[in-house]
């Protein structure tokens, strides 16, 4: 995926992702070639594997740049709780709804894991005091679960409040839903 400062490159990667995220409004993901992304983009099949080099790639450029769940973004605190984190994720999920819901109509919210992976592991208040392996083994645990609690948030019908949302959220990861 295309990372430099060119600025035709970087409108052009703007364009490819704009084009491709109204067409998957409309249809399924595999049903999105990448020749119609191209005709739509007004951009050559060549170009926008210099930019992007799959579908995939567009989502997590979205996922990057537009629709990132940054961890500790409201928090006041050296060290994000856990009741912190549950409120900023809960109100993301409600925020980023419609996008939330194209990635799980598409079955592509797996790939929101691993932007979600590399935003904790970049945030200086996610376990500040804990080592890089307990870290990765910390971010890697809460991606997954943010992840799942997303894509059934979605299935759900989108109908929980952030209140109720950040509950849940809360409840499951210290471990109060168990049995």
């Amino acid at each position: 995926m295309y990372c430099g400062n060119n600025k035709t490159a970087l409108a052009s990667q703007k364009q490819i992702a704009d084009v491709f995220i109204e067409l998957l409004r409309s249809e399924p993901y595999p049903s999105i070639s990448i020749s119609a992304i191209c005709k739509a983009a007004g951009v050559s099949r060549q170009t926008f594997y210099s930019i992007f080099e799959s579908k995939e790639n567009i989502i997590i450029y979205e996922l990057n740049e537009r629709h990132l769940f940054t961890p500790g973004k409201e928090c006041c605190s050296e060290t994000m709780s856990l009741e912190e984190l549950s409120r900023e994720y809960s109100s993301y999920m409600i925020d980023k709804r419609d996008f939330l819901d194209l990635l799980v109509r598409n079955d592509v919210i797996y790939l929101m894991h691993d932007c979600l992976y590399k935003s904790f592991m970049t945030c200086s208040q996610f376990t500040p005091g804990c080592s890089e392996g307990s870290r990765a083994f910390t971010a890697e645990f809460y991606a997954g679960g943010l992840t799942g609690i997303a894509k059934t948030y979605v299935q759900q019908g989108g109908v929980m409040t952030e209140d109720q949302l950040g509950e849940v959220i809360y409840r499951l990861f210290s471990g109060q839903m168990m049995g």
